[in-house]
């Protein structure tokens, strides 16, 4: 959500990343946000606009276009207090894995690749393969054309599905 509340959230020792907004880490607890700005993406709708280039649709960008952000991690952003807790290897991961999405060798569906296992222990996504844009945004229960769709949760939430009806 576009708000603090995911760090604000967390338990005391615990930390909270939150999503979506540059400025929403914003108290102690907060890690990072992973963040959209849409800035870079719009600049290069208009001139194709200009250039009689564009055609309509929705509008996905991945992480080398300018348009991803992962805050304290990027040109001029101070790292948050909660970073140095982070143990160097895994500081130095994130910060390779964040590069190879920024230059391209990363996009946005790597993450959303298999093996990925539900929380009763399925395999929703096998190896090799990746979630697609339909997946992510789909239910096969409200007409999607998803073939892996969105409805399971990720291994070690422990939640139950509600119901659709």
């Amino acid at each position: 959500a576009d708000t603090p509340a995911p760090a604000e959230a967390a338990p005391d020792g615990k930390w909270g990343i939150t999503y979506d907004y540059q400025y929403n880490c914003t108290n102690p607890q907060c890690l990072t946000s992973m963040y959209w700005n849409w800035g870079p993406v719009y600049a290069n709708i208009v001139d194709q606009s200009r250039n009689g280039e564009y055609v309509g649709g929705w509008e996905y960008f991945d992480s080398d276009t300018g348009g991803m952000g992962l805050f304290g991690f990027g040109e001029d952003e101070e790292l948050m207090p909660g970073v140095a807790s982070i143990p160097d290897e895994d500081l130095a991961m994130i910060k390779e894995t964040y590069m190879k999405f920024l230059s391209g060798e990363l996009d946005r569906f790597d993450v959303f690749s298999g093996p990925i296992t539900d929380n009763q222990g399925n395999l929703v996504v096998p190896e090799g393969v990746s979630l697609k844009q339909e997946d992510l945004d789909g239910f096969k229960e409200f007409g999607s054309e998803c073939e892996t769709c969105m409805y399971w949760w990720n291994e070690n939430i422990s939640a139950e599905l509600p119901s659709l009806d």
